[in-house]
């Protein structure tokens, strides 16, 4: 595996280009800050083994809190339940959808633990950061953000965007 670090930056571009014409797509990772910039290369989300997330947008989220910020009965007084996406997907899922909503190869490396946490720690993160990320990821391996709730669906009136549609709406931004 080749992980070209900057792949949106004017060196890495070349770089990722001319690596797509010597070697399959997926011996290649991109380490990126806006992801969006990267759209048009093909990747690979290499990441720690993970677990379903019920994926949900900002734009329904905002939406139900504006809700219930404003209803009268007060049907929030205390825990507020799961505010989920209509599906719990994994990275596999998200590798797929991302290769479907851009027409270009995507791939999921498993990276172990350790190793993700020592890139993270390279790419300048603070060791509780890097910790607290691979935790998240530990969560996700147990099934803690699986539940799919229809709560967030109720209080916005429809069924909550997709992963799908909402990865196509942060790459056209």
């Amino acid at each position: 595996m080749i992980i070209v670090t900057g792949a949106t930056g004017k060196l890495g571009r070349r770089t990722v280009e001319r690596l797509l014409d010597r070697v399959p797509a997926d011996h290649i990772g991109v380490s990126v800050r806006d992801p969006r910039k990267a759209q048009d290369l093909a990747g690979d989300i290499a990441l720690p083994a993970d677990g379903p997330v019920a994926w949900t947008g900002h734009d329904d989220l905002a939406e139900a809190t504006a809700a219930i910020l404003t209803e009268e009965e007060g049907r929030f007084e205390g825990p507020t339940p799961p505010l989920t996406g209509p599906a719990a997907l994994d990275f596999d899922a998200v590798a797929e959808i991302a290769a479907r909503a851009t027409g270009r190869p995507f791939t999921r490396t498993v990276v172990p633990d350790h190793a993700f946490r020592e890139q993270t720690l390279a790419h300048g993160a603070p060791a509780p950061i890097a910790d607290l990320i691979v935790s998240i990821f530990a969560a996700a391996r147990n099934g803690e953000f699986t539940t799919v709730d229809p709560t967030l669906a109720e209080l916005i009136g429809r069924e909550p965007a997709a992963f799908g549609a909402l990865l196509e709406h942060a790459w056209a931004e």
